[in-house]
């Protein structure tokens, strides 16, 4: 969607400066221009409202979705790649070590011990991350 198109939705829309504009938001019972519309270089819209309305009620109030302030996605652009949060290395230590210790209760917990909810928590805790690292490594 073009911020045109957007523009068009809105009422009293004053020009600010380039790629600059104010409106009265949609979103509440607005007596004056409190929305602030920008549009980037890229094409994105970006929108703040000075009475705190969240961005999803303002573009829903004018019928539209997040998705619309943002340019369509050319066939030829990559999808943008994720950081990596942790080396291989990284992920490979840590998993070491959450999957010793999930051994390690599951043996106390064999040879009868109850476990404290502090180690109950921290194998949660173990086991999620060996399932993020596992989901990572996937992706």
């Amino acid at each position: 969607m073009s911020v045109e198109t957007l523009l068009s939705r809105l009422d009293r829309v004053r020009k600010r400066g380039p790629g600059q504009w104010s409106a009265r938001c949609p979103a509440h019972d607005d007596k004056g221009p409190s929305l602030s519309i920008h549009e980037t270089p890229e094409g994105v819209v970006l929108l703040h409202c000075f009475a705190d309305c969240k961005v999803a009620d303002v573009v829903a109030a004018l019928g539209l979705n997040l998705a619309d302030l943002f340019p369509p996605r050319t066939g030829g652009a990559p999808p943008l790649k994720r950081r990596q949060l942790l080396t291989d290395g990284q992920a490979l230590d840590l998993l070491r070590k959450d999957a010793e210790l999930v051994a390690m209760v599951a043996c106390n917990i064999a040879h009868g011990v109850v476990l404290s909810p502090g180690d109950r928590a921290r194998c949660l805790l173990a086991a999620g991350r060996i399932a993020c690292l596992h989901a990572e490594a996937r992706s």
